[in-house]
């Protein structure tokens, strides 16, 4: 396989080792104990696989992972799915679908943490060693990365649930929830150890996959504006006193832009699988905007070329199976899919799959169209199915939340090969490409993005109000620069980043007026319930902006975490007592 998919996930026995007491004092079952674990420097690169890897564990169940419930919560899409989908439908009314509709969400970022912090205690005590197995550069390294994932796996619980217990150490101790300011310090701190830590070294010149100096100190500036936005606060505190200032952020930011070598891809297109090379020939909305434009379009990541506009990325491999593995491969092109596994000459270039979580409502096609008539970022972003697919069959599977707009950025694609006098279709063009199994399920290889440097350009334009890294990315869309304004600055996140995970936070943060007012926008959206025209509305009685007043666009804890907390643990406001009520599933 080749070098960007290379990650091995090796979930050593040690980090199993955290579940109680009891389990603790079984004798090992092989020579590695956390007492003489690590110790070179490829047990080290195994100790940090384990942490990376449950963010792949987390997409086992993609309905309920942190992205996917981001998707469906902003107003960029709608849950949709058949009768039986309730998560994505429950998030989408915020309310139960089950007690413990996020159990393995909230398990997995928790198991994440724990193996952080087991790889930042052990990392120290291999640096106050004489005689080292890891030069202070390797270490340093390694530290640093472990600092990032602890702080981005908080960043997750905080924004995904508000007050969550903050735990920072191995040792075995209930927890209530800490205060947001708690932990958002605690994040802060560990990103800030973790810049200085990484080394300033060009991101061409860097281990893909592993975290970097850059995605540190664009995840600063991200944790910064969603912090200072959503709660009013000036600036985010550190845990030793002191606090990160705007002027902090926006210095790191320069030299990610400056120095980290990052750059934006030529064309927007080329930032998604279906511009790959097994595929870009047959895929005949491309062949027309090539035609059209004179350009020749490759995907940025194609046969393993290292995207140049990733910070930081899930990467996903050839290797998923039926067990935890699963996770190996990436799950969300399947949720994401058309749903029905239609016939893929039908649907081609575009897989069939679960029909989750990717219907767009109409108005928010409406409105880009509206502000951006000459943005080619539409056509790339959105499937107008009735235009491209006329073979595509509506109401699969008793689809329900069904519209005729559809994300194309994380749908999987689908490639062809002659065949006699016609052709043989494979699920994903990674078949081919990478050797991957032809399965619909398992095939899915694409890298799922959480930072991209065009976000690294306007996060600086908002933060220093200078339009300049704005209209560098509105360049790259075929678009004239605008001048600095506050909606320029949201709009140009809201259309470049969208159906990228990104705008249920940018809601929240400009605002609860802002966010009721985006999500009642969806009311009113024309959809297909069963393959029948209806006319969708919020699934929940109080509606968006009660809900939103009611929770502040949060969502439970899981019961079964509060239950075992021994009454440390709080049930958030706007789901005490069952407050918001079961979803009862879809009814017409």
């Amino acid at each position: 396989m080749i070098t960007m998919k290379k990650i091995i996930y090796l979930i050593t026995l040690l980090f199993l080792l955290s579940s109680c007491e009891d389990f603790l004092s079984f004798e090992p079952l092989t020579d590695k104990t956390s007492a003489n674990f690590p110790s070179t420097e490829e047990e080290v690169k195994q100790m940090m696989a384990g942490i990376y890897t449950t963010m792949n564990n987390e997409s086992q169940q993609t309905d309920m992972s942190y992205f996917f419930v981001n998707e469906v919560a902003s107003d960029e899409k709608l849950g949709g799915g058949g009768v039986n989908d309730k998560k994505a439908q429950a998030y989408e009314a915020f309310m139960y679908s089950d007690p413990d509709m996020l159990g393995h969400n909230w398990e997995t970022t928790y198991e994440g943490i724990h193996r952080a912090n087991f790889a930042i205690e052990k990392l120290t005590e291999v640096s106050e060693q004489e005689n080292s197995f890891l030069s202070s550069g390797q270490n340093d390294q390694y530290r640093g990365e472990a600092y990032f994932l602890r702080a981005f796996f908080y960043y997750r619980l905080a924004t995904l649930y508000g007050s969550v217990p903050l735990k920072i150490t191995t040792e075995l101790a209930d927890l209530g929830g800490a205060t947001p300011d708690e932990i958002f310090a605690q994040i802060a701190t560990d990103l800030k150890t973790a810049i200085e830590l990484l080394p300033s070294t060009s991101y061409s010149n860097t281990e893909e996959g592993h975290v970097t100096k850059w995605a540190a100190q664009a995840m600063m500036a991200r944790v910064w504006l969603f912090y200072t936005g959503f709660y009013q606060k000036a600036d985010l505190p550190l845990t030793e006193g002191g606090s990160v200032s705007k002027s902090d952020v926006v210095s790191w930011l320069t030299d990610c832009v400056n120095n980290s070598g990052h750059q934006l891809v030529g064309d927007f297109h080329e930032l998604w699988p279906y511009t790959n090379s097994l595929t870009i020939g047959d895929y005949d909305y491309i062949q027309d905007y090539m035609a059209e434009t004179g350009k020749e379009l490759k995907y940025a990541s194609d046969n393993g070329a290292r995207n140049p506009e990733t910070l930081f990325a899930l990467k996903f491999n050839n290797f998923a199976g039926w067990g935890v593995d699963r996770g190996y491969g990436n799950m969300y092109q399947l949720f994401f899919a058309l749903r029905g596994l239609q016939n893929v000459a039908d649907t081609y270039p575009f897989a069939g799959g679960w029909g989750q979580g990717n219907s767009i409502p109409k108005q928010m096609v409406d409105e880009w169209q509206a502000d951006e008539p000459g943005d080619i970022r539409i056509g790339a972003s959105v499937l107008v199915i009735d235009e491209e697919l006329p073979k595509y069959k509506i109401g699969q599977w008793d689809f329900v939340m069904e519209s005729n707009w559809w994300g194309k950025k994380y749908n999987g694609i689908a490639t062809r090969v002659p065949d006699g006098d016609g052709f043989k279709y494979h699920n994903d063009y990674s078949v081919i490409m990478y050797g991957n199994q032809d399965n619909n399920q398992l095939s899915h290889a694409d890298d799922l993005i959480f930072i991209r440097f065009a976000d690294v350009l306007l996060m600086l334009s908002e933060l220093t109000e200078d339009a300049q890294y704005m209209n560098r990315v509105r360049a790259r869309a075929g678009l004239d620069p605008k001048p600095y304004s506050v909606e320029n600055l949201r709009k140009e996140r809201r259309y470049e980043l969208a159906f990228e995970g990104l705008r249920w936070n940018d809601m929240r943060r400009y605002g609860p007026e802002y966010a009721k007012a985006a999500l009642e926008k969806q009311n009113g959206a024309p959809i297909l319930n069963y393959g029948a025209p209806k006319t969708y509305t919020s699934l929940n009685p109080k509606g968006y902006s009660a809900r939103y007043d009611e929770t502040k666009g949060f969502f439970p804890i899981p019961q079964s975490q509060i239950n075992l907390s021994n009454g440390l643990l709080e049930q958030i406001e706007g789901y005490k007592e069952g407050q918001g009520g079961l979803y009862p599933g879809w009814s017409n």
